[in-house]
C-alpha cells in the first residue's frame, strides 16, 4: 500500500518535531541536573540561574494564591529561599522544577491559610489595581475590543476570581494549576501527591462549585 507524498512528507515533518521537541526536553532536563549539582556543592551562582529561570512560573502561582503583588513577591522569595535550604534533600527522583513547584504550591496553600484566618481578604477584598488584575488574569478569555464587552468581561473575571478565592485551600490549589496555570492531571497529581483520579474528581467539584457561585451572582 502506498501513500501519497503529501502525507509521507506530513508524516516525515511530524517524527523530526516530536524528536526536536524530545530532545529539547532532554536538554532542560540535562541543564537543570548540571545546575543543582553545582548548586549543592556550594555554587550560587548555579542556583541564581535557577532562580531566575523559574522566578516568573513561581511568582504567578505565588499570586494566585496571594492576589496582591507585595505578599506574592514575599511568598516567591520565600519559595526560594526554601528551596535554598533543602537542596542537598533533592535526590533527583523527580524533575528539579516538580520538586520546586511542591514546594510553591505547599507554601502558597500555607500562606493562603494563614491570611485567610486573619481576615486578609475580607479586610482587603482583593482589590489591587484592576490593570495590573486584567493583565495577570487568564481565566475568562476576553475577544472582543467592544469597550461594553470588555467592560463585561473585566466584571466577569472579578466575579470568577472571587468564587475561587472563596474556595477551600485544596480545591482553590486544583483549580489555580489546572484551569489558571496550565498544569497535565499528571503533573498535579504529582505535585499534590494524588491519585489522578481524585484530582480530577476534585477539579470537577471545585468547577461546579464556582459554577454554581456565578449562577447565584449572575442571575
Amino acid at each position: 500500500m502506498t501513500f501519497p507524498e503529501t502525507i509521507l512528507n506530513g508524516l516525515c515533518l511530524n517524527i523530526v518535531m516530536f524528536i526536536l521537541f524530545y530532545a529539547s526536553i532532554a536538554a532542560e532536563n540535562d541543564d537543570d541536573e548540571s545546575l543543582v549539582i553545582r548548586a549543592k556543592r556550594g555554587n550560587r551562582e548555579a542556583f541564581d540561574v535557577l532562580l531566575e529561570k523559574y522566578y516568573k512560573k513561581v511568582y504567578n502561582l505565588a499570586y494566585r494564591y496571594v492576589g496582591e503583588q507585595e505578599e506574592a513577591s514575599d511568598l516567591t522569595q520565600e519559595i526560594f529561599t526554601a528551596a535554598f535550604q533543602n537542596l542537598r534533600k533533592f535526590r533527583g527522583d523527580s524533575k528539579f522544577s516538580t520538586w520546586l513547584y511542591q514546594i510553591a504550591t505547599n507554601r502558597g496553600k500555607n500562606r493562603f491559610k494563614y491570611l485567610k484566618r486573619r481576615g486578609y481578604f475580607a479586610n482587603k477584598g482583593q482589590t489591587e489595581d484592576n490593570e495590573d488584575r486584567d493583565e495577570q488574569q487568564r481565566i475568562v478569555p476576553d475577544f472582543s475590543t467592544n469597550p461594553e464587552t470588555l467592560l463585561a468581561g473585566k466584571q466577569v473575571q472579578k466575579l470568577v476570581q472571587k468564587a475561587i478565592d472563596e474556595l477551600d485551600p485544596d480545591h482553590k490549589e486544583i483549580v489555580i494549576l489546572r484551569d489558571i496555570e496550565g498544569f497535565s492531571y499528571e503533573e498535579i497529581a504529582q505535585l499534590l501527591n494524588l491519585p489522578e483520579g481524585t484530582t480530577k474528581s476534585r477539579l470537577h467539584r471545585a468547577r461546579m462549585v464556582v459554577k454554581e457561585k456565578l449562577k447565584r451572582v449572575l442571575s
